[in-house]
């Protein structure tokens, strides 16, 4: 009994470590938040001065001095003035990284962000709604100005993923903005442009597995004698198979091209080239077995003339010969 009460408690005592270790940073991060006050709220809004994203959106800016002033005639801090100031901090932290990603490239983090602003205004509205609705119209001009700037990044991208990316961010920036007739009208040329992507990339695809299979198979087109011995007369249908084949990977790098795909383009190119030697080999092969029957058909016709000169002369000479014997048996 006594080892069943041993193990117990060590259980129950395993069990209350755990619970400390895992609530500890929770309540820790509530304590840390109750004992701030009203001086340490004064000294963080008052180091945010400054601050890139607030002068750009004065709304911001605004909300931080209008914070400022309040620690300064606030003596001690009521749990619900901690919340709203918290509401507000939580605020313009948000909003400042939201801005932050945006000019750093790093758009769907920022989309994300921006939409933290959102639930920290929620909050900030409980307290104040004029500050809830100043930090509302700085962050519709936000995404309205990431939508601008997403579309123009669109326009000028080389890539066409990078281009359907943007224009699907853009796309949701104006619909946050509020703006729908423009996320509906990038959208669309999205889906548009998706389209015609995928479709491009499945002819590339469908090429470069024809151009490689055809490499692998015309293993005699490396010089003219090995074709002509491998092939005979099927090289001419060859050549006319390297010359498909050269025009559809040329069009397939064609397609990367205008897609921006470097890599792929670059590897098509070779695929390419390499089809245009085999075509060559193959033209040369085709045209050295014309010659050949070209040569082997002069001779048979020379031959074919010569015989029938022969006879020419056998039956003229036969006919003199004929008419001599005539003449002698008249006289």
């Amino acid at each position: 009994m006594r080892t069943y009460d041993t193990r117990r408690a060590v259980v129950l005592t395993a069990i209350l470590v755990v619970a400390t270790i895992g609530t500890g940073p929770l309540f820790g991060g509530t304590v840390a938040a109750q004992e701030k006050t009203a001086n340490d709220y004064f000294e963080t809004f008052r180091g945010m001065e400054g601050t890139e994203a607030y002068a750009e959106y004065d709304e911001l800016e605004t909300v931080r001095t209008f914070a400022v002033s309040q620690t300064q005639v606030t003596g001690e801090l009521s749990a619900a003035e901690r919340a709203e100031f918290e509401a507000v901090l939580g605020t313009l932290r948000a909003f400042d990284r939201a801005y932050t990603r945006a000019n750093g490239g790093e758009y769907e983090a920022s989309l994300s962000a921006a939409e933290n602003v959102s639930a920290h205004v929620d909050d900030l509205e409980a307290y104040d709604q004029t500050q809830a609705t100043l930090v509302s119209l700085a962050l519709t001009r936000f995404y309205e100005r990431l939508g601008n700037g997403l579309y123009e990044e669109a326009n000028a991208a080389n890539r066409t993923p990078v281009r359907i990316e943007r224009l699907e961010l853009s796309a949701t920036a104006y619909e946050r903005a509020d703006m729908p007739e423009e996320a509906a009208q990038y959208r669309v040329q999205a889906e548009q442009l998706r389209t015609t992507y995928e479709r491009d990339r499945a002819m590339i695809n469908t090429a470069a597995n024809a151009t490689t299979a055809f490499i692998e198979d015309c293993t005699d087109c490396a010089s003219i004698q090995a074709a002509v011995s491998a092939n005979g007369l099927e090289t001419f249908t060859a050549y006319q198979d390297a010359r498909r084949t050269y025009h559809r990977i040329r069009d397939a790098q064609d397609r990367a091209a205008d897609h921006g795909l470097a890599d792929r383009k670059a590897d098509l190119a070779a695929m390419g080239d390499e089809v245009a030697e085999m075509r060559t080999t193959l033209a040369l092969a085709s045209s050295a077995i014309l010659i050949g029957y070209g040569v082997i058909v002069g001779l048979l016709g020379t031959l074919i003339v010569g015989r029938l000169f022969v006879w020419r002369r056998t039956y003229e000479a036969a006919r003199i010969g004929s008419v001599v014997a005539v003449g002698e048996s008249d006289v």
